[in-house]
């Protein structure tokens, strides 16, 4: 019985593992292209490669997503994508990583939602502390 306990641990272990995500597309947005990759409930968007923005998401229901994009914080306005944080960059206390697995205090929360025909999206940012700042358009 011990072997079917381990068959059964084998095959859950291995089915985890397939690859079931969604091949990255790229579509284009108002903070520049954004690299795209929905695995299940979870949307995961690269964009402004030299900051290591990322944005990640979970899927709500109808269309609706949450959660938060983050960069690497910079003095370099045309860097600061979405939009500077506050007067002073980093100012966050907590920390999210960046698309390349860095630890940043430039961060903020997300929220959106796609059309039906899955070819536009807009969303609304803001800080780390809940300030708005703006919207997030996209389409492909």
């Amino acid at each position: 019985m011990a072997s079917d306990s381990v068959v059964r641990l084998f095959l859950a272990l291995t089915l985890m593992l397939l690859p079931s995500s969604v091949a990255a597309e790229v579509w284009r947005s108002d903070w520049g292209p954004v690299t795209v990759k929905a695995d299940g409930a979870t949307f995961v968007g690269r964009y402004n490669k030299p900051m290591g923005g990322i944005v990640v998401m979970q899927h709500r229901g109808s269309g609706n997503y949450s959660g938060y994009w983050a960069r690497a914080c910079t003095s370099k306005k045309r860097y600061q994508i979405p939009a500077p944080l506050f007067s002073a960059e980093g100012s966050c206390r907590e920390r999210r990583k960046n698309a390349y697995g860095k630890m940043t205090n430039c961060w903020g929360l997300i929220s959106g939602a796609v059309n039906s025909s899955n070819t536009r999206f807009q969303g609304t940012f803001m800080t780390c502390n809940g300030k708005r700042l703006g919207q997030w358009r996209g389409w492909r």
